[in-house]
């Protein structure tokens, strides 16, 4: 094992040993205000007598969808895992009904993404049918709206193709109903309940309902997209992945990329503005990830190692959504893998 492994492990190492307390405090903390923007949300739609209180309702909702997918990434990791009084911040015990799919969907394929980013049907993300991520997927005619047509439904598109791909890698069993059943709840509690209760609002309420998911596909799909799809990080280390233990986390370190936040958009961010230090430490919460950037940044410049880092979240997304322009053609540019 070489400098560079060795001393990533051994940050890794520190940062886990120093996770407590305060961490699950941090995440109990914004638990707390995504139940309580859920109930805002719900009482504005009901009740709301002008578009603006509707629309803040939405706003509340949407809130509150949006930071539980951050805070299911996380748990799903194990990020809080053997904290005492974690409960059931565990990835075998968590479950929100903010998601159209299990839990535990997203934690098994996800689990499969970070062992093959961005390799080509091996890595769950790279086969969602809405989107092309790589010149050697075959073109369809909707990927002419490569750029947002898959943003719109994304969480909505998960718990079918999560499901398919590891039921076909035989990691599922085939008859498995478990993504229908939590779909169906989902769409029923989230659609159908609030629409019942409202009476004759329900079409405000089922309308804010459906604005609120959108609003979260699309700021999901933008924190991911920009973190980890790109020319450099999607194409030019696009092929099966060495084999040294080194040569794997420059694997995980050049198939991400990292953006800069500040104040509380990085708590809300989930960590998703570190991607690369989540690649390499992805059991640690995000506040541990924004404190060992730097010192990553550090040894990949040390050892030669593509980091990229933008300046914003808006100038990665730009490089992401110029990638996905790109693939949204029949003939796509040729890819020059390493």
């Amino acid at each position: 094992m070489d400098d560079l492994a060795e001393r990533i492990q051994r940050l890794g190492r520190e940062a886990r040993a120093g996770v407590g307390a305060g961490d699950l405090a941090c995440l109990r903390r914004l638990k707390a205000s995504t139940m309580a923007a859920e109930v805002l949300g719900r009482l504005l739609l009901h009740f709301s007598l002008d578009p603006w209180s509707w629309l803040l309702g939405a706003l509340c909702l949407a809130y509150h969808f949006a930071v539980e997918a951050q805070l299911n990434h996380s748990i799903m990791h194990g990020a809080y895992a053997g904290i005492p009084g974690a409960g059931r911040f565990t990835p075998s015990r968590y479950e929100s009904l903010a998601l159209p799919f299990q839990s535990r969907t997203w934690g098994e394929a996800h689990a499969v993404h970070h062992a093959n980013p961005s390799l080509l049907e091996l890595d769950p993300d790279t086969v969602h049918p809405l989107f092309r991520v790589h010149a050697g997927a075959p073109w369809r005619p909707w990927h002419l709206l490569n750029t947002f047509l898959g943003a719109v439904l994304t969480f909505e598109i998960w718990a079918w193709d999560y499901d398919g791909f590891l039921k076909r890698a035989g990691r599922r069993p085939r008859r498995d109903r478990g993504e229908l059943r939590k779909f169906l709840l989902f769409i029923g509690y989230q659609y159908v309940l609030f629409a019942c209760l409202a009476g004759p609002r329900w079409k405000q309420v089922a309308l804010g309902t459906l604005l609120a998911a959108s609003v979260r596909n699309l700021i999901f799909t933008g924190l991911q997209t920009g973190s980890s799809v790109g020319r450099a990080v999607s194409a030019e280390r696009a092929r099966k992945r060495d084999t040294t233990v080194a040569d794997w986390y420059r694997f995980q370190i050049e198939t991400s990329k990292n953006f800069a936040l500040n104040g509380i958009w990085r708590v809300l961010c989930g960590g998703l503005d570190r991607h690369i230090e989540h690649h390499l430490y992805p059991n640690l919460p995000p506040a541990r990830l924004h404190a060992l950037s730097p010192r990553v940044k550090e040894l990949c410049e040390r050892s030669a190692v593509r980091y990229e880092e933008h300046p914003s979240f808006w100038s990665s997304l730009s490089d992401s959504l110029a990638h996905l322009r790109a693939l949204s053609l029949p003939r796509s540019p040729k890819t020059n893998h390493l």
